[in-house]
């Protein structure tokens, strides 16, 4: 039981967060905010001939293009591709609006994808902390959107995806978002003091879901274009922050391949843990979908769990699941007695590419 308990103790807690994860992620509604205040003061107008959205961006930059693309669904006619790559699309022409987003401001993929995209006269904002892309941005007099520096690229999502919520509202392209903004902010405030590190276990539901799954690794599956940049954003959380294997699928393309393989499991023989993504958006469709899967594989994987999305706007139900997520991979990495901050293969990683 020790294991366990060190989620009761805020000084056991703090003795292995030593770079402070949770105490960033609990700031994620004062990160909406100042986001939203940041954003509101650059000057912007209205977009005119632009036949498609492209977000250019990496790892904790890139998700944020991930999530607009999935709530554009339901506002806007416009096509959202998100780039990860150093090349752009043959699509991407003067009548493309690039979001090219880098938090640090270096990542080279984005970079070269941005003066690729300077070159084919398409229409550019930029959102970092600082760097090389700034420098282009205010050489290139392209609009800038200037987010706080001094965290990790996945901890400073909300600096990232609002920006690109209010270019959009401002350029015309969707509206009401700012309300959609203020209801997320709200709802996370809430959660935050739900799932905190001060909060014990026995009225913890983060602590609890991260006790069961200590020695699994997840197995993650949501629906596309509804919970589909939240599952990608979970996966890598658990990646980054826990320090977990996890996997990721989507509704319904399971349905037609990955369902074969985990029916055959024995649960004697793997550490699987099955987790739904859901939300009350899903198609009546895809609701019967995840229950007939459900009945077909839970007993191969030791049963379901299940993760619902709260709130009104989509939105804020996306926000409420990263918010679950974080602090889920957070604890992962606790009970592992791993800080959930370092991510140092990465940065050997870009240390090699730089020689």
């Amino acid at each position: 039981m020790e294991q366990f308990d060190v989620l009761d103790s805020t000084e056991k807690i703090e003795a292995i967060d030593k770079s402070g994860m949770l105490g960033i992620v609990a700031k994620t509604p004062a990160m909406l905010a100042e986001a939203l205040e940041i954003a509101s003061k650059v000057p912007l107008g209205k977009v005119k001939k632009i036949k498609n959205i492209v977000v250019c961006g990496m790892g904790g930059s890139a998700i944020a293009g991930n999530i607009v693309a999935n709530l554009l669904q339901e506002k806007c006619a416009l096509a959202v591709f998100v780039n990860r790559d150093y090349r752009l699309p043959a699509f991407v022409g003067a009548d493309a609006l690039i979001f090219a987003m880098s938090y640090s401001g270096n990542t080279e993929e984005t970079l070269l994808a941005v003066k690729e995209a300077g070159k084919r006269g398409a229409k550019i904002i930029c959102v970092t902390s600082g760097g090389k892309l700034k420098e282009i941005a205010e050489s290139k007099k392209y609009p800038l959107y200037l987010i706080p520096a001094g965290y990790q690229p996945r901890a400073a999502l909300p600096y990232l995806l609002v920006p690109i919520l209010v270019a959009l509202e401002k350029s015309g392209l969707i509206s009401n978002l700012r309300a959609d903004i203020n209801s997320a902010i709200l709802l996370t405030q809430s959660l935050c003091l739900e799932y905190g590190a001060d909060k014990p276990s026995r009225i913890n539901p983060v602590k609890q879901f991260a006790k069961k799954l200590l020695g699994k690794n997840p197995i993650i599956f949501a629906n596309t274009g509804i919970t589909e940049a939240v599952g990608l954003r979970v996966k890598t959380q658990f990646n980054e922050n826990g320090k977990v294997t996890a996997l990721l699928n989507f509704f319904p393309e399971l349905n037609h391949n990955e369902i074969v393989n985990l029916s055959l499991l024995k649960r004697t023989d793997h550490k699987f843990v099955l987790i739904f993504l859901r939300d009350e958006n899903d198609s009546e469709r895809i609701k019967k979908r995840m229950e007939i899967t459900k009945s077909l594989i839970g007993r191969q994987l030791g049963g379901t769990n299940e993760l619902w999305a709260q709130g009104q706007s989509h939105l804020a139900r996306i926000m409420s699941l990263i918010c679950f997520g974080d602090y889920l991979s957070c604890y992962m990495a606790i009970l592992h007695g791993v800080d959930p901050t370092p991510v140092d293969v990465i940065t050997k990683l870009k240390r090699e590419l730089a020689r």
